[in-house]
């Protein structure tokens, strides 16, 4: 639970957003709101394969208040230096394990509080600018409600395009 301090810093980020105004101050509300990262923390405990290691072994087993004041130091002072992620392959279809695989990035349990913090930081400076056409990966938009959007509204269509294998030639190391 966010505190009324974290609330209203979380909300100004918003407000400012979405007037158009330059957000400031990123960097001192994401160390200066400890419940931040405790409510990062709880988001990502929920998910399935919370405790998968990382490649230096590090999960988010034994998350508490000195991890985070350790991680809060480690940014402040410019050194915090994120690990490789371990690269497994997971099947494409689970019901034919044999078959096709796609590779699996898999960062380390400190990256992982890291990267929730700042997606909830910056989902409060991008949600209020989205397009409401624009379903992907978004709070409370999925698959099924952009299906519902286009069955509540579409008038029909004069051509269609059909994509295929579109990330087969995407270049896809870094």
């Amino acid at each position: 639970m966010l505190s009324q301090r974290t609330l209203n810093a979380l909300g100004g980020i918003g407000k400012a957003s979405k007037s158009g105004a330059k957000v400031r101050k990123l960097h001192k509300i994401m160390c200066s709101n400890r419940d931040l990262w405790t409510q990062a923390y709880a988001n990502i405990y929920a998910n399935k394969g919370a405790l998968t290691r990382g490649v230096n072994g590090n999960t988010l087993d034994g998350f508490g208040e000195d991890r985070v004041t350790h991680l809060i130091y480690l940014i402040q002072t410019g050194v915090y230096k994120p690990s490789p992620c371990r690269r497994v392959e997971i099947p494409k279809d689970p019901r034919n394990p044999k078959g096709k695989t796609r590779p699996l990035g898999v960062p380390n349990g400190d990256d992982k509080l890291i990267q929730e913090v700042m997606r909830m930081l910056l989902e409060e400076i991008y949600e209020p600018v989205f397009s409401d056409w624009s379903f992907g990966f978004r709070p409370n938009r999925s698959c099924h409600t952009a299906l519902n959007e286009i069955r509540d509204s579409w008038k029909g269509t004069k051509w269609v395009c059909d994509v295929r294998k579109p990330l087969k030639v995407a270049t896809h190391s870094t």
